[in-house]
């Protein structure tokens, strides 16, 4: 794998495209591992070529930057190296979560791929019913980077499910910060208009009102102005940090749950959350906010925030080099907002495990042994950390036993290099300390590295975050007949509160049709794994 990977790589090739246009597979007459006649003897357990002869394999994915993964070097590469084909059945990520039900109804996949691709719930129910495989045998037999991963009890203790088996492979980094989502606030402006940092919902407020009346950008035009934006749902873009200023945070890494003076809190149903959605209408009302913070996908919005017009006042995102652009030098962070406590918190993700179900194989896999040693190629140190930071060649190069970056062409940021030729943060691996203590923090990481000191003091202790469990099979079950229902409902009425108000007058109702959607026994599964954990 490093042979290849090593070698320097041709120019880019940049193709922007649309989320809806993201191709659905990646070509090819057959798909499965029906396009090539499976035999014992064409699988090597060790070394390379896994396979003697070509054998085809249908893989899901999902792509946030809109490429079909067949197109990338990465997985060009590692398909001259070990004849495994991959047709690549692609989905956008905002089209995700339709896609992914009909697959699992229709005609399964070998395997699915990616970042996050399935729930921890996802992969307890469909395991239980026997169309995820168990690996942890093939992974002690065939895998010695994942097995050497495993040696982490944390990392092996979070991906065993209650019944003793492994059945997905997670995507986790080390140098992922504590602090996921950061607020940010457009400084040449604040300073064009004479006006000091804002650090309280009131000054936050009267800021945007400021960048709403004003031509902030001087292009003549006083309505081009984005105030504020966000991207719904997403824990980097997503305003979920935000309602911290109303004295409890929310989350959407666990749909809404997060702990509270040790007790399991489910945030739509209390107080706090009412007041927020309160604040973000009347910000909304006021055109103070993106009237596409619901609809735009992950492009368009990175598109907004690091367009040469610079029409963006404040924006929630990963680090401003990731999401700013060109423009990041207009950006600050910003501090929590203060509300009428005073309180400052902030949404803390204390694990490297950024997520659990980024792999699993299907019963529909006639050769599962050769699909878990590619995916342990994935688990390379050297091979992660390139994944995760970019090839060698395009954005690293190594230098002994230390890895440093690579000047970045004119007007690309390192995400766009590291996508046109890995699967980046739709990608599997695991990027330790083992490697990332050899690399030679750029100006992203040291972001990154100061972001995190920036929010420190702000984070949430580690033990009111809802930890990451699995549920067992009948604790899915239940769940499953009861979170489709209560995910929809909960998600549509914080989207239309914030854009078209009316929680007040709704509330008591939404309440009583939470409660017949039978919430209290949706929270119970949730408390008892919680417990269930701590007593772990």
């Amino acid at each position: 794998m490093k042979k290849l990977l090593c070698t320097a790589l041709a120019a880019a090739m940049l193709g922007a495209t649309l989320a809806g246009c993201v191709p659905q597979k990646s070509g090819g007459s057959t798909s499965g591992s029906a396009a090539a006649a499976h035999s014992p003897d064409n699988f090597n357990a060790e070394g390379l070529p896994i396979l003697n002869e070509t054998e085809t394999f249908e893989l899901a994915a999902k792509s946030r930057y809109n490429k079909n993964f067949a197109d990338l070097k990465f997985f060009q590469d590692l398909e001259e190296q070990t004849n495994v084909h991959i047709e690549w059945n692609m989905s956008s990520e905002d089209g995700w979560d339709e896609k992914k039900g009909l697959l699992f109804a229709g005609e399964l996949p070998d395997a699915f791929y990616g970042q996050g691709i399935l729930t921890d719930v996802d992969v307890i129910k469909y395991a239980s019913q026997g169309i995820l495989i168990p690996l942890e045998d093939m992974i002690e037999e065939y895998c010695p980077n994942i097995s050497k991963l495993l040696e982490n009890e944390e990392y092996r203790k979070a991906l065993t499910a209650p019944d003793g088996h492994i059945y997905c492979l997670p995507s986790l980094t080390e140098l992922s910060p504590k602090t996921h989502d950061k607020l940010f606030i457009n400084k040449t402006w604040l300073d064009q208009l004479g006006l000091p940092l804002p650090t309280t919902l009131e000054e936050f407020e009267e800021t945007l009102k400021a960048f709403r009346d004003n031509d902030m950008n001087g292009d003549g035009d006083a309505t081009n102005e984005i105030p504020f934006t966000f991207l719904y749902n997403r824990k980097e873009n997503g305003l979920f940090s935000m309602f911290g200023s109303f004295g409890q945070l929310d989350n959407n890494y666990w749909n809404h749950f997060i702990v509270k003076d040790g007790e399991v809190v489910y945030t739509p149903v209390t107080e706090p959350y009412k007041e927020a959605i309160e604040w973000f209408h009347s910000l909304y009302e006021q055109d103070l906010i993106d009237p596409e913070g619901f609809t735009h996908d992950f492009s368009v919005y990175i598109a907004k925030v690091s367009a040469p017009e610079k029409t963006v006042g404040a924006f929630l995102g990963w680090s401003l080099s990731s999401a700013a652009g060109n423009n990041k030098e207009d950006f600050v962070p910003l501090a929590p907002l203060k509300g009428e406590s005073g309180e400052q918190i902030w949404n803390t993700y204390p694990s490297a495990i950024n997520a659990k179900g980024s792999f699993v194989i299907t019963s529909e896999c006639e050769n599962p042994e050769a699909l878990m040693r590619w995916a342990d190629m994935h688990y390379d140190p050297e091979t992660s950390l390139q994944i995760d930071q970019g090839l060698f060649g395009t954005t690293l190069t190594k230098e002994g036993d230390k890895y440093t970056y690579l000047p970045l062409p004119e007007g690309k940021t390192l995400a766009d290099m590291i996508h046109e030729y890995t699967p980046g943060v739709n990608g599997i691996g695991g990027v330790t300390m083992e490697v990332a203590s050899k690399l030679e923090l750029n100006a992203n990481l040291q972001e990154r590295a100061d972001l995190d000191e920036f929010y420190a003091p702000y984070n949430v202790p580690v033990d009111e975050v809802y930890p990451s469990v699995f549920l067992t099979t009948e604790e899915v079950e239940s769940v499953s007949a009861l979170e489709t229902d209560i995910v929809a409902y909960v998600d549509q009425t914080y989207a239309n509160w914030i854009v078209n108000g009316g929680i007040e007058n709704e509330w008591d109702s939404y309440l009583q049709k939470l409660d017949q959607m039978h919430l209290q026994e949706y929270i119970d599964i949730y408390e008892t794994a919680y417990e269930r954990y701590q007593n772990s």
